[in-house]
């Protein structure tokens, strides 16, 4: 293929960028490498992206229309099909507008764009974006590579994917709001790389991590000035993060002025690095200046929100996400407003997508097979989406796509004989997503009613919900992060408490979340009866978790039975069965030498029954408490 290079002055040569010889367009075109290459260039220089995108559909269809599997993922593991779906794949995201303007306004970097598959691919498979703006991320990365030839490879190359993607919605100085312009930040990189007063980790990242660099939302001049005021001693690529702590937590200032009061907070000041660190500031202040203290060195970071708090992710080491400023874990952290992470909300969507990265010729492989199965319906779709998952497992997104398409295909439980595909999907994710536990009981989520028969009892309920336990306890014992193990069979638990007692869903729910429910109508529906085979439920799942006395298994197992502990003494239908169950649970543990986790119990109990504000029962509580030493 031409580098852009030879593209550039092909262009110059051909006087107006007129292609020297005539276009085909029209089909059947030809799925080679050559002709692919050859006939993208030059629609670009002429214009007619739209024509060429008919002719491309059209090629594709004649190829995959019908097709077994087998066929289609043979085509899409050839280099002619992966350009030809990949081209396909960017043309259909543009906007016809764009797909004009383009080939008016950058027919060279276009036509270089198209016919090179290294930049084609690296832009499109370093993450999703920000409300599918692909036609503004389009036109920034054809800005960026016509003013910088030396942008078509290499750190340059990612550098301006990455500024692409992420400036395809408007980056915001954080001190007034102003926008922050893409090239400048582009070429205020490169510079600073060339300077060497960047950690030297940066010219190891991928596309996909840069957009954590380069997105910040402190201007260049900031970012300048964080370099020059960090202290000495944070001035490390494993500490450089810990810079958050040199904002001093201050609610109100030297005026008396609350931090809730905004800009006059900052006596009206833009709120620059060097202003926040002047007057200190809350949560919202110290995550965004560890951020930009990070970013300034080119480490990736990010603001993420937790419940009433903000902390933020980075990489402590290389390629791998910690928190700081942390109050909630991962578990309760979410994508902050102003960022965006690749697949959906929640932060453990960072680590799963750096893992997903880390063998790009696999994850471009699952990625290619997911833009063939846009080319297939019914039972070839659903196995060519299956492929893509065992491709790269760790692929979500293909994840997503593939029971979405189980679900579409109206493949409930034992329909067409359907039933092992969910089984085999269900199986899959746990072994895909075994650090990943919210990932497996997401999907599972969905994945969970074609597992179902009609009008399931609640011995079917318990049975399901006691294999997800399973696997999560594999995966706990795996290293796999408490938090995250203990909100995902927290998720699994509620599904399947609204199951076991549909006409009071809200209150069997609120069990085992662990919280009260108000709703007076629904607690007076949950009857003893239902509420019992619930907590029978919660806890034969929970205690699946108990497969070991110390590690991640067995802090997963506390911090489910916690919740389950305040969801049943929160319930009044579930409070006498689920308490004469605990009881007989510890004093089983205090014959099996566990009096800690016995004693244990017996204290989260009597705290719940102080929050439940019933004397007679908090007397009960004790009185058992006692009994335990």
């Amino acid at each position: 293929m031409r580098s852009f290079t030879a593209t550039f002055a092909f262009g110059l040569s051909a006087g107006c960028f007129a292609p020297a010889f005539a276009p085909n367009f029209a089909p059947p075109l030809k799925l080679a490498t050559s002709t692919l290459d050859r006939e993208s260039a030059a629609a670009a220089r002429v214009g007619q992206l739209d024509a060429y995108l008919a002719a491309l559909s059209s090629s594709l269809h004649d190829a995959l229309d019908g097709k077994a599997p087998k066929v289609t993922a043979k085509f899409a593991a050839t280099d002619a099909g992966a350009f030809a779906l990949l081209q396909w794949r960017l043309l259909n995201q543009l906007s016809p507008e764009a797909r004009a303007a383009l080939g008016t306004q950058h027919a060279d970097t276009m036509a270089w764009l198209l016919s090179n598959r290294e930049p084609l691919e690296l832009f499109l498979t370093s993450g999703d974006i920000m409300a599918d703006r692909w036609s503004d991320a389009t036109r920034i990365l054809c800005e960026i590579v016509g003013k910088d030839a030396a942008a078509t490879t290499g750190l340059p190359l990612r550098l301006a994917v990455a500024t692409a993607l992420v400036f395809s919605t408007p980056v915001t100085w954080m001190a007034d709001g102003s926008a922050i312009d893409p090239i400048k930040r582009y070429e205020s990189y490169r510079k600073w790389d060339a300077e060497g007063v960047l950690f030297t980790s940066f010219r190891d990242l991928s596309a996909w991590e840069l957009r954590y660099v380069v997105g910040s939302w402190s201007s260049d001049e900031d970012l300048v000035w964080a370099r020059a005021h960090i202290k000495d001693e944070l001035r490390a690529r494993d500490r450089v993060g810990d810079a958050a702590h040199m904002l001093a937590y201050i609610d109100t200032n030297k005026n008396g002025v609350s931090v809730q009061a905004g800009g006059k907070f900052y006596d009206n000041k833009p709120m620059t690095l060097a202003i926040m660190l002047e007057y200190g500031g809350v949560c919202g202040a110290i995550s965004r200046f560890g951020t930009s203290m990070a970013q300034a060195f080119g480490v990736p970071a990010m603001p993420i929100g937790q419940p009433g708090h903000c902390a933020f992710l980075w990489q402590k080491s290389p390629h791998t996400w910690s928190i700081n400023n942390d109050v909630s874990g991962w578990a309760e952290s979410g994508c902050h407003g102003g960022i965006h992470i690749t697949w959906g909300h929640p932060a453990w969507l960072v680590p799963l997508m750096q893992e997903a990265q880390s063998d790009r010729a696999d994850f471009v492989a699952s990625e290619v097979l997911r833009a063939a199965a846009a080319f297939a319906v019914g039972s070839t779709r659903d196995a060519l989406l299956a492929q893509a998952c065992t491709r790269c497992p760790k692929n979500y997104g293909a994840w997503t796509e593939r029971v979405r398409a189980l679900t579409a295909g109206g493949r409930g439980y034992g329909s067409d004989g359907r039933w092992r595909y969910w089984n085999d999907a269900a199986n899959e994710a746990a072994a895909a997503f075994r650090t990943q536990p919210m990932a497996y009981s997401t999907l599972l989520a969905t994945i969970q009613p074609g597992l179902m028969p009609p009008r399931p009892r609640p011995a079917v309920f318990e049975e399901r919900a006691l294999d997800a336990a399973k696997a999560l306890a594999a995966m706990a014992q795996g290293g796999a992060d408490s938090g995250l193990v203990a909100f995902a069979l927290r998720d699994v638990l509620a599904r399947h408490a609204e199951g076991i007692a549909p006409d009071s869903a809200v209150a069997a729910r609120a069990i085992a979340l662990g919280v009260a429910s108000n709703e007076a109508s629904e607690n007076a529906r949950l009857t003893a009866p239902f509420a019992a085979s619930v907590v029978d439920l919660c806890l034969a799942a929970t205690n699946a978790l108990d497969v070991a006395q110390q590690g991640p298994a067995h802090d997963a197992w506390t911090k489910g039975l916690h919740r389950l502990i305040d969801g049943i003494v929160s319930q009044p239908a579930a409070r006498a069965y689920g308490i004469s169950r605990l009881e007989a649970m510890a004093t089983a543990l205090m014959k099996s030498n566990r009096a800690g986790d016995a004693r244990w119990i017996a204290d989260r109990v009597v705290d719940a029954a102080k929050s439940a504000k019933d004397p007679a029962f908090e007397a009960k509580a004790a009185a058992f408490r006692a009994t335990l030493g």
